[in-house]
């Protein structure tokens, strides 16, 4: 292969080596699907709390005693991403949502005829919802080009700009049946619609100061990377539901997602312009371009095995609830490969081989186990008070030395989430209304990129190092629950 060639291919591979994602698309447990259990966090796998049951415990459906309808929703959340020196020291990152985002409507079919046999439940619901923007900007002063070509320093300006949305939508049906007076067991199956857009863009420009006698006058780089996708899956969970006296026990199943049809495109632009590869003054300076748009491709999206196990029991006017939650792992795999196509410009035989190796998205996922601990106080027969705090880890296992290729996958940082609430019953129909704060921070998250030590070796990214990132939101929790038959719970 021909030196340019090479140095071409060098450019690329060394550009996108550099380059570092920060990484609710990281938590399996941010929103939560019910009326009551919204607040008690998995207390639905062990009773039956709402109409959630289809969700968390199909099981848990053969205990309910009339046929009910739910619509609840995290009717408005506001949370705050600091990102501490994210872009190097005195560069932070915030980033700020307030939405108003329904979360489900569900409902319980109880056949009168055949009460002791099986009952019906389903959903309509919004399973995952995430944002994450990141921007920040640039204008310094450094000594950048060598001092042969431009004497003193020169003016750098850099911009940076992540811009993250995933949504998943998702509608389930399941049954559940008695054994006996004691045992029963319930199926349901999820159908998931989710989607994705992506992009990360970061650019750098360094310009010698007019009359400076500089023979240089401008030296720049751009990244710009963009990813969408679209996954219809369905997945299939089994129940157990057992009562003895005061406890309560359930355990659960779930199967892996199975993808049914899908598509994405990945859009791709790197540029150097006037740069030179290697510290050699005698080594003229050139423009390197690789530039690309792959659509229709093949999407695939990987969810893991899922277990847990919930018990309950009462305490006279308290019931305490205790739950885990353990998720499989997933090797790492390619989401979306774009793989021989013209990428690095001009293309040729030799250069469309790393196409795949520089923009395939990958996805990785360790094994995590989630815990929750929450009570129901009845102060009164149609007045409850709920509470709980639960753990919700994340789950990427793409880390630093995972440099090749793309992940979309950003938020690496532990939450923990508190939540407050009452229930209040009327005659056929019940409010439940809580309040959550969630939690999470991490003091060692990797820069993407840094406005500090820039040079012409990194690609004028600068020096990556670790900044402190923390997340903070507030939830309001509202249901409204009405019940064929006026029973009271």
């Amino acid at each position: 292969m021909h030196a340019i060639k090479k140095n071409l291919l060098l450019f690329v591979l060394q550009f996108l080596c550099y380059y570092h994602l920060l990484a609710q698309d990281n938590h399996y447990g941010f929103i939560q699907y019910g009326s009551r259990n919204s607040i008690l966090y998995n207390a639905g796998i062990s009773r039956f709390e709402d109409q959630a049951a289809v969700v968390l415990n199909p099981a848990t459906l053969t205990t309910a005693t009339t046929s009910s309808f739910n619509f609840n929703s995290n009717a408005i959340g506001f949370n705050v991403i600091s990102f501490k020196d994210g872009l190097g020291k005195g560069y932070n990152l915030v980033n700020s949502n307030l939405n108003i985002l329904p979360s489900m409507a569900a409902g319980v079919l109880k056949p009168k005829k055949n009460e002791r046999d099986w009952v019906l439940g389903y959903a309509l619901y919004h399973s995952a919802n995430d944002k994450l923007k990141f921007t920040d900007r640039a204008e310094e002063r450094y000594n950048i080009i060598n001092e042969t070509e431009s004497p003193g320093e020169e003016n750098y300006l850099a911009q940076y700009h992540l811009d993250s949305e995933m949504d998943e939508f998702s509608v389930v049906a399941g049954v559940g049946w008695n054994l006996s007076k004691n045992w029963s067991i319930g199926l349901s199956q999820t159908f998931h619609y989710r989607t994705q857009q992506y992009r990360d863009n970061f650019t750098a420009n360094v310009l010698a100061d007019r009359n400076s006698g500089a023979t240089v006058n401008w030296i720049g780089s751009s990244y710009d990377i963009s990813g969408n996708y679209n996954k219809l899956l369905t997945s299939t969970k089994l129940g157990v539901n057992g009562t003895f006296n005061k406890w309560n026990v359930g355990v659960t199943l779930a199967s892996p997602m199975l993808a049914l049809f899908g598509s994405g495109d990945i859009t791709a632009n790197i540029n150097l312009v006037n740069i030179r590869l290697d510290n050699d003054i005698n080594t003229p300076r050139k423009n390197y371009l690789a530039n690309g748009r792959f659509e229709k491709l093949k999407v695939s999206y990987k969810s893991p095995i899922n277990a847990a196990l919930g018990v309950s029991r009462q305490f006279d006017k308290v019931i305490v609830y205790g739950a885990l939650n353990w998720y499989g792992g997933i090797k790492k795999y390619a989401m979306m490969d774009p793989g021989d196509a013209d990428f690095i410009q001009p293309p040729s035989t030799e250069n469309v081989l790393y196409t795949s190796r520089l923009l395939t998205f990958w996805d990785a996922r360790k094994a995590v186990i989630n815990t929750s601990l929450a009570a129901d106080w009845k102060i009164k027969p149609a007045f409850h008070l709920l509470f709980s705090a639960r753990t919700d880890n994340y789950y990427s296992s793409l880390g630093p030395k995972d440099r090749q290729g793309i992940t979309m996958v950003k938020k690496k940082w532990n939450n923990y989430h508190y939540t407050i609430g009452t229930q209040q019953v009327y005659k056929t129909s019940e409010w439940v209304i809580g309040l959550r704060y969630s939690r999470g921070s991490r003091n060692d998250y990797p820069q993407p990129f840094s406005f500090n030590d820039p040079t012409e070796d990194n690609y004028f990214q600068g020096e990556r190092k670790t900044g402190k990132i923390s997340s903070n939101g507030v939830q309001l929790l509202l249901s409204y629950t009405f019940k064929f038959g006026g029973e009271k719970k």
